[in-house]
């Protein structure tokens, strides 16, 4: 007759126990590098690098909205460093500090000459960054598709407060 210690484990919770390790090791190795599945975080790399091109990009036209406006600079500057704050998350090296210097080219696109449509131009482009990180989400593991979610939802913020709501 076996007697079973209460609050000891029973068998079959040391059992799956015991089965679960091995499935965890095989997992775990099979992640890593130098495995013919290496290629398994080329995705997630390539989601990563466009979204802090994006961002980039987006920068530029922070900084040439400003440089066109400088009534502006002001306004955008919060706005701006986020911006570069999302450059520094979706980048593996992580410009840990997000004080990313004022972008040489600022912006290919010409930033109109009318302060508003300056503003509604920069909304735009947040807008269709957001739009993009959304349709990504799709293609994203876990971990980055919080990133991009959470980068989006700041983007569309970003368009209320470019578009004159939010105070």
């Amino acid at each position: 007759m076996t007697t079973q210690t209460p609050g000891g484990p029973r068998r079959r919770a040391v059992l799956t126990g015991g089965l679960a390790l091995p499935i965890a090791v095989t997992a775990l190795t099979g992640c890593s590098g130098g495995s013919s599945r290496g290629d398994a975080a080329d995705p997630s790399a390539r989601l990563s690098a466009r979204a802090a091109l994006d961002s980039t990009a987006l920068l530029g036209r922070y900084d040439a909205t400003a440089a066109a406006h400088p009534a502006l600079a002001d306004r955008l500057r919060p706005l701006r460093a986020q911006v570069a704050l999302h450059i520094a998350a979706f980048t593996p090296s992580g410009a840990a500090s997000g004080s990313v210097a004022p972008t040489a080219s600022a912006s290919s696109a010409a930033v109109p000459a009318d302060q508003s449509a300056a503003l509604a131009a920069l909304a735009d482009a947040e807008r269709r960054t957001a739009d993009a990180r959304t349709s990504a989400l799709q293609d994203a593991p876990p971990q980055l598709a919080r990133l991009l979610a959470s980068v989006a939802a700041a983007g569309a913020c970003h368009v209320v407060l470019l578009q004159g709501g939010g105070g």
